[in-house]
């Protein structure tokens, strides 16, 4: 279970970093097959026939903020030197769950399931019928999201206070004041490329 949550103590450095941009890159390159995207630091949706240059530079973007953010704090508030590699390459593998994520999106139900919400919320597109079977998969799909994302959230915190080599106490705030302003830099960027492919 300690290897589960926090690998970050057998793997770290360059062999974390190397490792970690591969994932992402099979995290991109999946999402873009499956359409999913994630606009932001932490959430999963579906997406558009976009480019592939969208899902890479999206997901490279919600690792590098959050790097550079951690990186920085750490340099401000850990009593220990704090090397560069550490942070963003325990960052880049924290994101391994975003994978399982963007697989998630070859269940043609999500589609289906977003294509149901579309005209019954919003009167877009044609009638959908969703079975029970439907029902039951999609919500399975959902909590696995939902899984998902709270895992990448706590390798994140472990991999930040293991690198960084911040105590619990000062750990959570600083990583919350990070995740707050990742999230929003992420989207505000996200919405920029989103620009990009829809003009």
């Amino acid at each position: 279970m300690n290897k589960f949550l926090n690998p970050f103590r057998y793997i770290a450095g360059g062999k974390s970093l190397l490792a970690g941009i591969v994932v992402l890159l099979l995290t991109a390159i999946t999402g873009y097959f499956s359409h999913t995207h994630f606009p932001d630091l932490i959430s999963i949706k579906l997406s558009p026939a976009f480019p592939l240059w969208y899902f890479v530079a999206q997901v490279f973007t919600n690792w590098l903020v959050i790097s550079v953010v951690l990186y920085l704090l750490a340099l401000i508030f850990s009593s220990s030197s704090v090397r560069m590699v550490d942070i963003f390459g325990t960052q880049a593998l924290a994101r391994a769950p975003y994978f399982l994520a963007a697989v998630t999106g070859f269940f043609s139900v999500m589609h289906k399931f977003g294509r149901y919400i579309l005209y019954t919320r919003f009167h877009q597109g044609e009638p959908i019928d969703l079975t029970s079977t439907d029902v039951v998969l999609v919500v399975f799909l959902m909590i696995l999201s939902l899984f998902l994302s709270i895992w990448t959230i706590i390798l994140m915190y472990n991999a930040f206070r293991v690198s960084a080599n911040v105590k619990g106490g000062k750990a959570v705030p600083l990583f919350i004041v990070a995740v707050i302003i990742s999230t929003v830099a992420t989207l505000f960027l996200s919405r920029y490329y989103l620009s990009l492919v829809t003009r």
